[in-house]
């Protein structure tokens, strides 16, 4: 069978990338696999971050770069590749508006024997965009079966599609990034932080993942917890000032480590071998694939109650769930978090994450 994608790839960065090198790598046994990529994501001028590519090694499948989505000229370009190759099923993520008008008009465009199938990463937006629904259901309308990866996200497309053939599914655990090379003994030393127990916070730095919440958290973890240490690591998408002040009004400079940049999927394993737990402050949410890396190291969460996030993060289980979302509760959560039998945490974490395979995602998509 011939399974294609549309979207980001090589050298492109990001979790989206990840999640269909991961989904493409698992189909690419049985099948053949080609994605149709960008030539350009975002305009230097929309992109917050500070460089849209990776530095990590080219994965093992065809890419094919013609699409620019903000440039209709490489629009038909795309569409020809696509209709020469002629896949039986091309797979298109979807996370933002922005790319709508370029996938919708793609996608009315191309052969009718190829199965076209959405995954669904987000449908309500951490960012403010004009028209957003009109560009989502014309980015969506034309498709045979939308895929969701939390309840959450589930539940708005269904509101949004009430016809549509959509089916729940969910994040797989990434299983790429563990190469065990550190220990968290190892990994601290490393990172100059022995004798202390870590707090990670990881990913893009973004306003809804609330980071200024969990730094105005630590003098109340701190109270309770002498040597917490909090760990940011991630490329902040802004202004990192408002961060780097929220630290020194805390008082607690020497309590922070900021690596404020974009790491290569070959450092991943240190921070997360480091961390205690991962800190997932969220303001807003759908599901997180940071959660899903933190399980594949064995690494319980602290979250707050929004999104999809509590289907990840079991209360008393693999984690913890803060009673909202105030930097009092996130604080008493985290603290909550280290009374937990650590054990029997991590053997909670083990049974949760056979659940979350990516074999299982392939086959209930081909379903």
């Amino acid at each position: 069978m011939k399974i294609g994608f549309l979207g980001p790839a090589y050298p492109f960065r990001g979790g989206i990338v990840q999640f269909s090198t991961q989904l493409a790598q698992v189909f690419q046994t049985n099948n053949e696999i080609r994605f149709f990529s960008f030539k350009q994501q975002y305009p230097k001028i929309l992109f917050p971050g500070k460089d849209q590519l990776s530095q990590s090694e080219k994965p093992d499948f065809t890419i094919i770069s013609k699409l620019t989505p903000y440039n209709p000229f490489t629009w038909f370009p795309t569409i020809k590749a696509i209709n020469d190759w002629e896949p039986d099923i091309l797979i298109i993520s979807y996370w933002i508006p922005f790319f709508a008008l370029s996938f919708g008009f793609i996608l009315r465009r191309l052969n009718i024997r190829t199965k076209l199938l959405y995954i669904v990463h987000n449908i309500n937006f951490h960012e403010k965009w004009l028209f957003a629904k009109s560009l989502t259901k014309y980015a969506l309308g034309k498709v045979d079966l939308l895929v969701t990866l939390s309840e959450s996200v589930y539940n708005d497309v269904c509101k949004l599609f009430p016809k549509k053939k959509t089916v729940r599914g969910f994040h797989p655990v990434y299983n790429c990034y563990n190469f065990n090379k550190y220990t968290n003994v190892s990994a601290k030393t490393e990172l100059k932080l022995t004798g202390k127990k870590v707090i990670l916070f990881f990913g893009y730095i973004k306003q809804y993942k609330g980071l200024e919440l969990l730094i105005r958290s630590l003098p109340y973890v701190v109270n309770k917890i002498e040597d917490a240490h909090l760990l940011i690591v991630g490329e902040v998408y802004g202004d990192a000032k408002k961060y780097y002040n929220a630290i020194k009004d805390i008082g607690l400079v020497d309590r922070v480590t900021f690596i404020d940049r974009f790491v290569k999927d070959e450092e991943i394993e240190l921070f997360f071998k480091a961390a205690d737990v991962l800190a997932l402050p969220y303001i807003q949410a759908t599901q997180s694939g940071v959660v899903q890396i933190a399980y594949d190291m064995k690494l319980g969460a602290v979250a707050t109650p929004v999104g999809g996030l509590a289907e990840l993060v079991l209360d008393s289980r693999t984690g913890i769930i803060a009673r909202d979302v105030s930097k009092e509760a996130f604080a008493e959560a985290i603290i909550r978090y280290f009374e937990l039998d650590q054990e029997e945490l991590v053997k909670n974490i083990k049974e949760e994450s056979k659940k979350y395979s990516w074999e299982a995602l392939a086959k209930l998509i081909l379903k």
